[in-house]
């Protein structure tokens, strides 16, 4: 583990990555609830509103789990890259990523100009 590698970031992203499995969890149950009173409610015509209004959500909440799921992975790959010694090494041009920019994205693997460059594509 770096030195430079402060044992506050390790435990924020612990934190982060508890969180988000917290809320991946809860963003599961959801769905599932919403999956039975989607089938419950597809079984009266009369109600097209309402399952329309549940089909919504259900979507949504499918867009907030993946959402979810990539924050973790980044969370999860960042944790790997401290135990790895890569932590705060940006993986496209291999230059340091400044601490301010770790502290407000701990989970950051680019920099912030590698960043931009990648959402641009």
């Amino acid at each position: 583990m770096s030195a430079e590698i402060s044992k506050q970031q390790i435990e924020k992203l612990e934190a982060i990555r508890e969180k988000l499995q917290s809320d991946l969890v809860r963003l599961e149950e959801d769905m599932e609830t919403a999956q039975l009173e989607l089938a419950r409610e597809a079984s009266n015509d009369d109600r097209i509103a309402e399952i329309a209004t549940l089909a919504v959500g259900r979507e949504l909440d499918m867009s907030l789990e993946e959402n979810v799921r990539l924050l973790l992975t980044r969370v999860e790959d960042a944790l790997e890259a401290i135990n790895s010694g890569t932590y705060g090494i940006c993986k496209s041009c291999g230059n340091k990523i400044p601490r301010e920019r770790l502290e407000v994205v701990p989970y950051a693997a680019m920099c912030v100009e590698c960043q931009r460059r990648q959402e641009k594509r």
